[in-house]
């Protein structure tokens, strides 16, 4: 009987153990110094901010600072990318153009 409560509070204990090994860290903001608004007048006509974004390199995000860019169509909108939730965790859905 003994042998068996061991052999139970063993494979608790390592069972525990298991699911702490499996846990992520994930920083779902940007990093300090990266301005989300734009920082300074529009250099051009038309120009557009387009905020930061994470980019999947090697096996991590990456923040890429924001830019201004020139649309390729009249009146296309920018839509910021974003975070989403799966069962396999989250992960950064890229903004694109709304044209």
């Amino acid at each position: 009987m003994k042998k068996i409560i061991s052999f139970l509070f063993v494979a608790f204990v390592l069972s525990i153990s298991a699911t702490n090994a499996q846990r992520v860290k994930v920083r779902l903001n940007f990093p300090v110094g990266i301005s989300v608004n734009a920082g300074s007048r529009a250099p051009f006509s038309g120009a557009v901010w387009v905020g930061p974004e994470w980019v999947w390199r090697g096996s991590r995000y990456e923040c890429v600072p924001g830019y201004w860019a020139k649309p390729k169509r009249h009146n296309a909108v920018w839509i910021p990318g974003h975070w989403k939730y799966s069962r396999r965790g989250y992960r950064w859905v890229p903004g694109h153009w709304n044209y």
